[in-house]
């Protein structure tokens, strides 16, 4: 054996039988591989290739993958699987549920009473301290002592005579998935819906009705039929009292409208009402967005 074949050999039988150590020059006996942090330099942990459950499945696992570990991403949870080179199929070691983290909120606490609209156009803290929603008067109908604004920490809209449009902010979700909202929708006083008179909702001086509707990536609004059965096709949700029945008395199915598994880079939430008298009122409270 010359001695360039010799070295050779050695070398390969020294890689057979030797252990390698990560930060450290004497790794542990029982180690093949032995890491040893060094948080003083900025890093100290083993970092495992992370992918989506879709991802997985490209894995080109064999038999001999037996003992392979990843670190999978479900949206919601993220769990460390080992691969059963036995069974041919990845096994669940330990999974992580995660809280989802809040987008947006408005709870409508921050602004003095009165801040919004009316019929002498803008009032209290809008629109010079409102950054997270604007509103709109679609058919510019609202009359003397009519308003929609911020009483006691809930926005409230009283004879508006027409549509009024709320709008969130453009809201980032970028890097969220199953993306959620959220809000609280009331009303009180004699609220009145005629089905017959659709064709005129936004006109017809008896329609009260609330409209939530959604924009993903600036795309067209998607409203929320129907919501929980307290609506129809054409509304989220409508009084019980239908004008011309014989329904002894109003009553406006106050909810929490809901609203899952969007996903995309901007979210706009839209909230569009109307009612027709002086004693009929909605409320809008507590906006929330969720994601993970």
């Amino acid at each position: 054996m010359n001695l360039k074949l010799t070295i050779i050999v050695l070398l390969f039988v020294n890689v057979i039988f030797s252990q390698t150590g990560i930060n450290t020059e004497s790794p542990n006996s029982a180690a093949a591989i032995e890491l040893n942090s060094s948080l003083n330099l900025g890093f100290g942990g083993l970092k495992l290739p992370t992918v989506t459950n879709d991802q997985k499945v490209n894995v080109a696992v064999t038999p001999g993958s037996e003992g392979m570990i990843l670190l999978i991403d479900y949206g919601n949870s993220r769990c460390l699987e080992i691969y059963d080179g036995i069974q041919n199929v990845w096994q669940k070691i330990k999974c992580l549920n995660l809280d989802p983290v809040v987008l947006y909120s408005e709870d409508f606490e921050s602004y003095v009473d009165g801040t919004g609209i009316n019929s002498s156009g803008v009032s209290g803290d809008y629109p010079s301290s409102v950054s997270r929603w604007i509103l709109n008067d679609v058919n510019g109908s609202l009359a003397p002592s009519d308003y929609v604004e911020i009483q006691s920490g809930v926005l409230e809209a009283n004879d508006t005579n027409g549509p009024i449009q709320f709008d969130t902010q453009s809201i980032d979700i970028t890097g969220y998935s199953n993306i959620s909202f959220s809000l609280d929708i009331s009303a009180s006083g004699t609220l009145e819906y005629n089905p017959s008179l659709h064709a005129t909702d936004d006109t017809n001086t008896i329609n009260d009705y609330v409209n939530v509707s959604y924009s993903v990536d600036n795309g067209p609004f998607v409203t929320i039929t129907d919501f929980n059965g307290n609506g129809n096709a054409n509304h989220t949700l409508l009084p019980y009292y239908l004008s011309g029945s014989s329904a002894s008395a109003p009553y406006f199915p106050n909810d929490t409208v809901v609203f899952t598994g969007l996903s995309g880079s901007s979210l706009v939430i839209r909230v569009q009402f109307q009612n027709w008298a002086g004693d009929e009122f909605f409320y809008i409270d507590n906006i929330e967005v969720l994601g993970n």
